[in-house]
């Protein structure tokens, strides 16, 4: 009877330690989870203050903090651009005074009746002589047969930006070159 008493002793102690650790594990989880909130928290707040320290100071950071502001408008320019480019791909107007985006030819706006803005038509080279329109990379002039100058690669034809080196395409707005 001793055996089964001793027994029974040693099972609820094994019992009372397995609640133990249950209660211990539970304990731990509770805490390694307000540990990742407070950390979600505190890349809340490091965000603010950058974002804070952007709106304060983006035109004249600390020097510590060139850098970061200078790879920053890097970025945000890279990401206008690049929403330019969609704009024109989807073939898409913003409204000057609304904001809505319309379809590109559209005389005006479908939400304010704003005229809507029309697109700067491409410059088209003409002769020198005749002053007819010139065919891309052609030689001479199609109409009286007068020698055409090379052009002058230093600006975008598309948005007038500076062109550097031999690229084929235009830094800034992608266009061909």
């Amino acid at each position: 009877m001793a055996f089964f008493d001793d027994l029974g002793k040693k099972i609820s102690q094994a019992g009372q330690s397995a609640v133990q650790k249950t209660k211990d594990i539970t304990e731990i989880a509770k805490y390694n989870s307000a540990i990742a909130d407070e950390e979600k928290k505190i890349q809340t707040i490091y965000s603010d203050i950058g974002k804070l320290y952007i709106s304060l100071y983006k035109d004249s950071p600390a020097d510590e903090f060139k850098a970061l502001v200078d790879a920053l408008k890097a970025s945000e320019k890279a990401i206008e651009t690049c929403k330019e480019q969609i704009k024109d791909i989807k073939g898409i107007v913003i409204c000057e005074k609304c904001g809505a985006e319309l379809t590109a030819g559209t005389a005006f706006c479908s939400k304010c009746g704003t005229a809507a803005p029309v697109p700067p038509k491409p410059e088209v080279p003409a002769c020198s002589k005749c002053g007819a329109p010139l065919t891309e990379g052609c030689a001479f002039c199609t109409s009286c047969g007068t020698p055409v100058a090379a052009p002058a690669h230093d600006k975008c034809a598309s948005c007038g930006a500076p062109l550097t080196g031999d690229s084929a395409f235009c830094t800034s707005c992608g266009a061909k070159r």
